[in-house]
């Protein structure tokens, strides 16, 4: 069974798929599961691996997928003991088999490693690709013909700008560093994604240049107005690794969905806020689309993120403290 949990596991991370683990920290017997079973429940609510049959299966699968939602790990006790008051931090649910036993079970969410996708083999490409593993964050390189070497920690290195057989679910995050080798190629394939954030590395000028020509062979303008230029944050970066560093701190900033206090800002100055479906910055001055969800207030950059976001908000509320 441990096999099955391992193996299970390591599918479901590079598939980049959520899922929950739940593992026996505790048994009395008369029961079938035991200290140390694991089981893994994934987001259709199917359970692999074993940890203590039937009577206490639905209760795992619920509380794996309750998990999956809230993003937060907890201890169930399932046993034949009526309890009236709930201890801090556990979760209690009566044994119903008549066999009796007791079980604790620990349940945790796991979710995707944020996705790095870098575009172009320029230095700029490189530094980011270091970083990017630095931080733990998975990454794919994708280049026009495939390297025979490289000098550093890749996760996948494809040829070609193609990322429909990709999995690019949130959080993931696409730099196009091409610096003139491919850049219409690869912003082309880039804007046919979906993601939290998506950066051209060059001048505003070749950028506009590139988003004129892309609007002309029928690129609709919301798409391109999702294009982030200057990429990231205002460092005063000027070396290769400073703009990769300056990328990824603007990342990290999206990722992290850190908003900006209040008083951090003058009275004269306006409000930025991060759409939580884009990753975009979205001015509360400049903007019509916002909702108010559990007494918070939610803004973004168009109508579709909104619509998107009103379909399904736990989800992306969840997705942005990964």
């Amino acid at each position: 069974m441990t096999e099955i949990f391992f193996r299970e596991y390591l599918k479901l991370m590079a598939k980049r798929e959520s899922f929950a683990t739940a593992i026996v920290v505790q048994h009395g017997t008369p029961i079938s599961g035991k200290a140390g079973d694991k089981a893994i429940i994934r987001n259709d609510g199917q359970l692999y691996g074993w940890i203590g049959g039937g009577c206490t299966n639905g209760i795992v699968i619920e509380e794996g997928m309750a998990a999956m939602s809230s993003g937060e790990s907890k201890l169930i006790v399932i046993d034949p003991e009526e309890q009236k008051a709930e201890i801090a931090g556990v979760k209690h649910f009566n044994m119903n088999c008549h066999s009796g036993g007791s079980l604790s079970v620990y349940i945790e969410p796991v979710f995707p490693r944020p996705l790095i996708v870098v575009m172009g083999n320029s230095p700029v490409a490189k530094s980011l690709l270091r970083f990017s593993s630095e931080l733990g964050y998975q990454t794919i390189w994708a280049v026009d013909s495939l390297l025979k070497d490289k000098k550093f920690a890749v996760d996948k290195v494809m040829e070609g700008f193609d990322l429909k057989d990709i999995n690019l679910s949130s959080p993931c995050f696409i730099i196009i560093c091409t610096q003139g080798e491919s850049d219409m190629e690869a912003l082309e394939a880039a804007l046919e994604t979906s993601v939290d954030y998506l950066a051209f590395v060059g001048s505003r000028r070749k950028t506009n240049f590139l988003k004129n020509e892309l609007s002309e062979i029928g690129i609709s303008q919301e798409k391109l107005e999702k294009v982030v230029n200057p990429a990231g944050m205002d460092l005063n970066a000027r070396t290769p690794a400073e703009i990769a560093l300056s990328i990824l701190a603007e990342i990290v900033k999206i990722h992290r969905n850190e908003k900006p206090s209040i008083n951090e800002f003058h009275p004269e100055q306006k409000l930025d806020f991060i759409d939580p479906i884009c990753g975009m910055k979205v001015n509360t001055d400049d903007t019509k689309h916002f909702i108010k969800y559990k007494e918070k207030d939610y803004y973004f950059c168009c109508k579709g993120c909104k619509t998107k976001f009103e379909k399904n908000p736990e989800h992306y509320l969840i997705t942005s403290r990964i």
